[in-house]
């Protein structure tokens, strides 16, 4: 991500009130005092999500359990330049449905970042990875079948003379 908007001021995509800066270990983190949501610059989220940093904090929980999706709910505004983020499943399989911003920025609601940084500390991205190997693997044994088939349909339409039988028929 690379921000393409000049920081200004920022409001909660929940509650529409300005967000307030917030000391979270060595970054000033924007963070909402009605609904307690944190507003994560790209950089901020990489280095707060990433295995280095989570392994050094003692506060990591290691027995993370993944909780069920939240349900369904409207897509937010992003903090910075007010068009609709987006919605994922951070890696995929962790459960903590983010909001993000293609060029801005990260929303979490309150306790997600927490939710990660335990899903990390937990080998979390490590089972992301393997799952989506996994899924690579399924795709590579599909395609095999498929050239399989297509290998031995060639072979048929070389031994017999398709155009001769079909000919010969009518």
């Amino acid at each position: 991500m690379k921000v393409l908007q000049e920081d200004k001021d920022k409001h909660c995509p929940r509650c529409n009130v300005p967000l307030e800066i917030h000391p979270y270990r060595n970054y000033e983190l924007d963070k909402c005092n009605k609904c307690d949501g944190l507003w994560l610059q790209p950089e901020e989220f990489s280095v707060l999500t990433s295995e280095f940093d989570v392994y050094r904090d003692d506060a990591s929980n290691p027995n993370y359990s993944r909780p069920g999706l939240p349900r369904s709910e409207n897509y937010l505004p992003c903090a910075n330049c007010q068009k609709m983020m987006t919605r994922r499943n951070f890696k995929f399989i962790s459960g903590v449905l983010i909001d993000s911003c293609l060029h801005c920025g990260v929303w979490l609601d309150k306790g997600e970042l927490q939710s990660i940084r335990d899903f990390i500390a937990s080998g979390g991205l490590d089972k992301a990875q393997d799952s989506k190997l996994v899924k690579h693997e399924l795709k590579m044994e599909a395609l095999d079948d498929r050239i399989s088939d297509l290998e031995l349909m060639e072979k048929m339409l070389n031994k017999f003379d398709v155009k001769r039988i079909f000919f010969r028929g009518l």
